[in-house]
């Protein structure tokens, strides 16, 4: 996207940018880091155990986020 949008090809970044926003809105639709370590223990890149004060998402945030992760194409298998 930033290379796109270097090479002044505009149109090319502002999609780029578009497919990636829902993706982004989920990685902070709680306190962060929630999201982001919820999302790499679904996807087996850590230990999905939050420490004090961290705590686990609401389950309605946890869904949107298991559906922006399935969209594109990075949790299978999963029902959101």
């Amino acid at each position: 996207m930033i290379n796109a949008y270097n090479e002044r090809n505009k149109k090319t970044a502002e999609q780029m940018n578009a497919k990636l926003a829902p993706l982004v809105k989920a990685m902070f639709i709680e306190t962060n880091p929630i999201p982001l370590k919820t999302a790499m223990g679904l996807l087996g890149l850590c230990s999905p155990e939050l420490r004090l004060p961290l705590c686990e998402m609401e389950e309605e945030n946890l869904d949107k986020l298991k559906a922006a992760l399935q969209s594109y194409g990075l949790l299978k298998g999963q029902p959101v």
